[in-house]
């Protein structure tokens, strides 16, 4: 944990007026937890100020999209630095292993047509993930295989609403041979379809989580074929009773209660839109320790910066009273606001005046929308995704 010290000159003032001449003394201020601290005021009432840094990380692969079978070298630099990471993987992909001599960078291998996420979370609470698609078999395609092959998707964005729907895929390659055979596989299901432009219909997501569908393409001139190509879609989760009918693009995740689940992606949990509003559920065990105090933040990450403003209330997109409204039971307002680019709520189970008071063995959820909280109404990203990450702290 970084700490900053602070050393202040003081002068101690003569039992009366002229008597004695003024002394100096130092006071030294050392705050664990500190990324800068300043010292305002004037004898005798001094106040010194400690500013928190949120410790965030972005993970590096080389190369990004790698043949199966080879390696592929990850790197990690967190801001304030770290000095370890432990590394997890998504699914059932293989957990990195950390290079010798340097604890920021690790080393990964998997079969080809696979797409592994890998996390790296310091020790000061940051973490950061990148996306790693494996590409077909280990081995070069023959030479006369068809090269330059792609998939393209409708939607194009790869990104449903919970109620699912119809999607299609179009395969083409642009040199090499010419195909004369296309074979799709569906997550696990090879052969799923052997069309040049397959469809399919996916089911609605009842539960809070996206859900991710996963198609590969292989194209063959004869009996030489390409590498797979590999695209995706997620079906959005379904956003429970509350208020979220009255935005569009409303998003809803799972918050693990620690982090060990790593940080929440937005890109990859179906997009932050510029209009729309991401929620964060947390299933608070009755369990937890009530003792201590939790904390959930916001971090920018990929797409441009954007003011938001965030809540944590008993009902999912819970904006109402306007910013600064509060509710402790969630009955006509929020239990808690932030705002900024980075917002964070810090949250305990004992009485408070500064915290979130939630109760244990309850349900609550984190809003997000992209709005600045002196300028309500119209979005404050300039883009169509204002993307970041949603990390949890456990009390």
């Amino acid at each position: 944990m970084n700490s900053q010290i602070l050393r202040v000159a003081i002068a101690a003032v003569a039992a009366f007026a002229g008597s004695l001449p003024a002394q100096a003394a130092t006071l030294t201020v050392d705050i664990p937890g500190c990324t800068a601290l300043a010292l305002t005021g004037s004898s005798p009432n001094y106040q010194v100020s400690c500013t928190q840094q949120v410790q965030s990380c972005l993970v590096n692969a080389t190369p990004p999209n790698p043949q199966g079978n080879t390696v592929a070298q990850l790197a990690v630099a967190c801001n304030p630095a770290a000095s370890t990471v432990t590394w997890q993987a998504s699914r059932d992909c293989a957990t990195p292993t950390v290079a010798p001599g340097n604890p920021l960078a690790a080393t990964v291998t998997e079969p080809g047509g696979r797409s592994c996420v890998y996390t790296a979370t310091a020790a000061g609470g940051g973490s950061g993930s990148t996306t790693v698609v494996w590409q077909g078999p280990g081995t070069l395609p023959p030479p006369n295989a068809p090269t330059g092959c792609v998939i393209a998707r409708t939607p194009s964005n790869g990104a449903l609403t919970s109620a699912g729907g119809a999607i299609g895929m179009s395969g083409s390659c642009s040199g090499g041979g010419t195909v004369t055979a296309w074979s799709w596989r569906r997550n696990t299901t090879s052969s799923w379809s052997t069309a040049a432009a397959p469809t399919d219909s996916l089911p609605a997501n009842t539960g809070s989580s996206p859900v991710t569908y996963t198609y590969g393409l292989t194209a063959c001139a004869g009996t030489a074929c390409a590498n797979e190509v590999v695209t995706t879609f997620t079906v959005a989760g379904s956003a429970p009773a509350g208020f979220c009918g009255a935005y569009p693009n409303v998003i809803i995740v799972d918050l693990p209660i620690d982090t060990g689940g790593g940080p929440i992606a937005t890109a990859a949990n179906g997009g932050f839109a510029a209009d729309g509003v991401f929620v964060g559920r947390l299933v608070v065990p009755a369990s937890v320790n009530q003792a201590g105090i939790g904390s959930v933040t916001f971090v920018e990450f990929v797409d441009p910066p954007a003011e938001r403003l965030m809540t944590v209330s008993a009902n999912p997109c819970d904006f109402r009273g306007g910013y600064g409204a509060t509710d402790p039971t969630s009955a006509t307002a929020p239990i808690k606001w932030s705002n900024g680019q980075t917002p964070q709520i810090q949250y305990q189970f004992t009485p408070s005046s500064s915290n979130a008071v939630l109760q244990a063995g309850q349900t609550y959820y984190f809003n997000f929308r992209n709005e600045a909280w002196y300028a309500p109404g119209p979005s404050s990203c300039a883009g169509t995704y204002c993307n970041g990450r949603i990390t949890t702290r456990q009390p």
